[in-house]
């Protein structure tokens, strides 16, 4: 998409008036659309059936005289050897513009397109220029584009006729203005095949600036580099500190290369060293060997030719930041080392100074040992370090380098092992594993036994997120490492075998048959990532391992102390100490939002010292879904999924899949929801019984009973054969529904039987409510409604809150006014088919439906995405609860309403997002 002027509109075809102006120049800078705007109006004038004649200059074309003079005359079928001047006297002393003008005279309703005339010899300028003016009052028209930066190259009579020309009202010049960031997202949509998320479509308008090419060049780099992941419908950027992918050739480079090896080399000099200033032009000069005036004087030709920009205070820096990246990428790397070598030492000598606080690590990792090898050490480690929760990609980064120019064995296995864990947080699984390798093949004598039990895990979650099943097969079996490492701890083992679902075996071993006997890491203590795996394994299990021995005896060491974000270890604590006690508390934080009450999520994160912006976007996925901030909760699961950040953390898996389905079907879109659980189920996620619960919703929706009480059978198996019991109280409580449902009352109490014990082995406030809930259904009981929901209100969940007024009053009967506050919460949510299956529950119960206007556009554009999910009129009738005459009625007043004549174009429209229907 490029923005061109609406004036550029080729001639309606058999149009016999003139066209004013004769001539229009479109300009702009490098990468600006000037091409592309000619191609667009190409095809338009095309399509009207009008002639037309295009030619395209290169800069080696502007040395050859009447180059352009001869191409048009050739395509105008005049020879053009008449015009050879300078290679051979003219036959023919006919003036070149009269002869141009007499050719076009002959061509009705011309246009011609020439395509970087700044390239045009003068000789042919200026008579094409004459020429337009002859032909004054005809149809001919000319329409050429110019990148602005090179009027020096243009002879200044070429300029003084075009200067007649505009003041004759026969020429114009139309500036390309910049992409909006609306025909920027549209561009990229293009290119990627899918709508970028917010994350990513700042990070392609920041790189292209508004230019068509460095956006193009932008987006197809990333894919290049295997950084971008489609999910439901959105493509995402799944490694934030991915460099699009250029190739040295690339067109991009080309306006800079075309000024010349030395201004060539300043440009890439300048590309990495612009955020230091003033002092730019001075290590520049340093780095490419050019005196200070030849560096200002290819500043000045960079800035000439829009490449370059500085302000009154003397900053540069490359225009188009993508154009940037293209000229660090092409760097060898001695050249960026190099260049890294000097800004580390400008800035340590007081020479400059950088408001980017990530500038001067970044290149410390870069140069390595061209710097000072121990300052540039502690200097990494310091940032990185600081960096682990708010910025884990640059942490990695800095770890890296800092485990480079560690001289300490023990500190280059520290340095590695952060590194292996900030890699794995950003879910770069294959980046960990040069690090862990190098861990627990050389130096696992140099890691303490609470290190080497982390640097186990983080090797076990490098093989889930890998799907490297056979490693994981490995461990589980406790076969060892490798050759050269040890056997994996009893912990590392359980870990394993809850990967694989075992859960049963896992808490056999780790456990100790429920003696609470925990591995210790050290001078008898449990080191909280050990803590952690005990406790998740006991909670899944239902099974109780006794009491833990404190995580350490030092003071100020609990993660309540010094985990929060930004905040430093005490003196004293042991390297890691910090990561692995907010390892934990995350940890914690995901089994309370597996199991329990808002309030006790609550109270974990404020023990821990976290907040919900230090979470990561798992996490913060159930924090958002919890509370009921499903857009929120939807867009942090896509990208969870995308990225690979969730394959790792069990109970995570299932819970991120299940939130996105959750939502996705709560706001009709019941296909895509399907195909969330589908894409949990391919990646064999443990736990997968937890995302079930949407099954069975999603069948209840279609009126799929049968297939509905056959997903919760087959979930309640799954459960049963692995050892898991969390989960298996929401699993009986549905049962319960659809036994009751069916008339079945033996088996509803039978099933709200067992919800009982299922809660009874969890000991939880969420598995209380559903137990009770399960006894209301199958009892039909009124006076349990009043502890139901006061239950429900307890966990702080919207949703769960929503569905259990309306089940209490639909089975009960017990105050049918608590409809109206469950249609309210369903419609915070946005769940547009709660509310619409709700209103049908509304009338039958005598309860008044607010807004009826609002009504009828929210069931249209409910009805305009299930359409657009595929579903039959049977599947309408039974997703909306009429029948299939009153689907009948009412798609055809949507059509009618909106215009749209067909199924097809209306799921069209609402997928493109022609059709808004959220």
């Amino acid at each position: 998409m490029t923005a061109t002027p609406a004036a550029l509109a080729p001639v309606p075809g058999g149009a016999a008036g003139p066209l004013r102006p004769a001539l229009t120049m479109i300009t702009g800078p490098s990468g600006s659309g000037r091409t592309r705007a000619l191609r667009a109006l190409r095809q338009s004038a095309e399509a009207a059936g009008q002639p037309v004649l295009e030619l395209r200059l290169a800069p080696e074309d502007r040395d050859e005289p009447w180059h352009l003079a001869a191409g048009l005359l050739a395509g105008l079928t005049l020879p053009p050897t008449r015009l050879a001047a300078g290679r051979a006297r003219r036959a023919n002393p006919e003036p070149p513009a009269a002869m141009l003008a007499r050719a076009l005279r002959h061509h009705r309703a011309l246009t011609i397109l020439i395509d970087d005339a700044q390239w045009a010899d003068p000789h042919s300028a200026a008579a094409l220029l004459a020429a337009l003016h002859r032909v004054d009052g005809t149809s001919v028209r000319a329409v050429v584009t110019v990148r602005t930066g090179c009027g020096a190259q243009t002879a200044a009579g070429v300029w003084a006729t075009l200067r007649q020309l505009r003041a004759a009202g026969l020429a114009r010049i139309a500036p390309l203005r910049p992409l909006t960031p609306a025909e920027s997202d549209a561009l990229a949509a293009t290119v990627l095949h899918a709508t970028p998320d917010d994350a990513f479509r700042a990070q392609l308008r920041r790189l292209g600036r508004g230019r068509p090419a460095a956006l193009l060049a932008a987006a197809e780099g990333y894919q290049g580099s295997s950084a971008v992941r489609v999910l439901d419908r959105r493509a995402y950027l799944t490694d934030p500190a991915a460099v699009p992918w250029i190739s040295a050739d690339h067109s991009l480079l080309r306006p800079v290369r075309q000024l010349g090896e030395d201004t060539f080399a300043v440009a890439r000099a300048l590309a990495v060293l612009q955020p230091l200033g003033p002092a730019v032009p001075l290590l520049v000069g340093r780095g490419t060997g050019r005196t200070p005036a030849q560096v200002a004087e290819d500043l000045a030709v960079l800035r000439v030719a829009g490449i370059a920009t500085s302000d009154p205070q003397g900053h540069w820096r490359i225009t188009v930041p993508m154009l940037a990246v293209a000229l660090v990428t092409g760097l060898r790397p001695y050249e960026r080392r190099r260049l890294a070598q000097l800004a580390v030492e400008a800035i340590w000598a007081g020479e400059a100074t950088c408001a980017d606080p990530d500038f001067l690590p970044d290149q410390a990792a870069v140069a390595g040992r061209l710097v000072d090898a121990h300052r540039a050490s502690v200097l990494l480690r310091t940032c990185a370090t600081a960096a682990e929760s708010t910025s884990p990609a640059a942490s990695a980064r800095w770890w890296a380098g800092a485990a480079e120019l560690s001289a300490a064995p023990r500190d280059r296995a520290e340095a590695l092992l952060a590194d292996a864990a900030a890699e794995l947080h950003v879910g770069r699984h294959a980046a960990a594993q040069p690090s862990l390798s190098r861990l627990l093949a050389d130096q696992v004598g140099e890691l303490s036994a609470a290190a080497r039990q982390e640097a186990e895990l983080l090797a076990l979650a490098r093989a889930s997120g890998a799907d490297d099943t056979g490693t994981i097969q490995d461990v589980a079996a406790g076969e060892f490492w490798g050759p050269t490492r040890p056997p994996p701890t009893p912990v590392t083992r359980a870990a394993a075998l809850a990967l694989q679902d075992r859960w049963t075996q896992a808490a056999d071993l780790l456990l100790a048959g429920g003696s609470g006997q925990l591995p210790k890491a050290g001078a008898g203590q449990v080191d909280p990532v050990t803590e952690l795996v005990a406790t998740q394994i006991a909670v899944v299990t239902a099974r109780s391992r006794g009491p833990v021995p404190p995580v350490s005896s030092a003071p100020d060491t609990g993660p309540a102390r010094w985990s929060a974000v930004g905040q430093a270890p005490p003196a004293g604590a042991a390297a890691g100490d910090r990561r692995r006690q907010v390892a934990a508390a995350l940890g914690s934080y995901r089994l309370a939002a597996a199991t329990g009450a808002g309030t006790v999520v609550d109270r974990v994160l404020a023990e821990a010292g976290l907040t919900r912006a230090d979470l990561p976007t798992p996490e913060r996925c159930l924090y958002d879904w919890r509370r009921g901030q499903w857009t929120e909760a939807l867009e942090a699961a896509r990208v969870s999924i995308a990225a690979d950040l969730v394959t790792t953390r069990p109970p995570v898996p299932a819970l991120v899949h299940r939130a996105a389905a959750e939502v996705l079907l709560g706001r009709g879109w019941l296909t895509r929801a399907r195909a969330m659980i589908d894409t949990a189920r391919t990646r064999g996620i443990p736990l997968p019984h937890l995302t079930d619960v949407v099954v069975v919703d999603l069948e209840r929706a279609l009126g799929n009973t049968a297939a509905a009480a056959t997903a919760a059978a087959r979930a309640l198996a799954t459960a049963a054969r692995s050892g898991a019991v969390v989960g298996t109280d929401e699993l009986w409580l549905v049962t319960t529904e659809l036994a009751a449902e069916r008339g079945e009352t033996a088996a509803a109490h039978a099933a709200a039987d067992a919800a009982n014990r299922a809660a009874a082995a969890l000991d939880n406030g969420a598995a209380a409510w559903r137990a009770a809930s399960a006894r209301l259904v199958a009892g039909r009981d009124t006076d349990l409604a009043a502890q139901v929901v006061g239950l429900a209100r307890d966990l702080g969940r919207p949703y769960e809150l929503a569905g259990t007024l309306e089940r209490v009053v639909r089975w009960t009967g017990y105050r049918p006014e608590l409809l109206s506050e469950a249609y309210e919460l369903y419609g915070q949510l946005g769940a547009t088919l709660h509310r619409s299956r709700l209103r049908q529950v509304m009338r039958e119960h005598g309860v008044a439906v607010p807004g009826r206007s609002d009504t009828l556009v929210e069931g249209e554009r409910l009805l305009a995405t299930l359409i657009a999910e595929g579903l039959s009129n049977r599947e309408l009738a039974a997703v909306t609860q009429s029948s299939a005459k009153s689907v009948e009625g009412r798609l055809s007043r949507l059509f009618t309403r909106t215009g749209y004549r067909s199924r097809v174009e209306l799921a069209a429209a609402v997928l493109v997002g022609d059709y808004r229907v959220d």
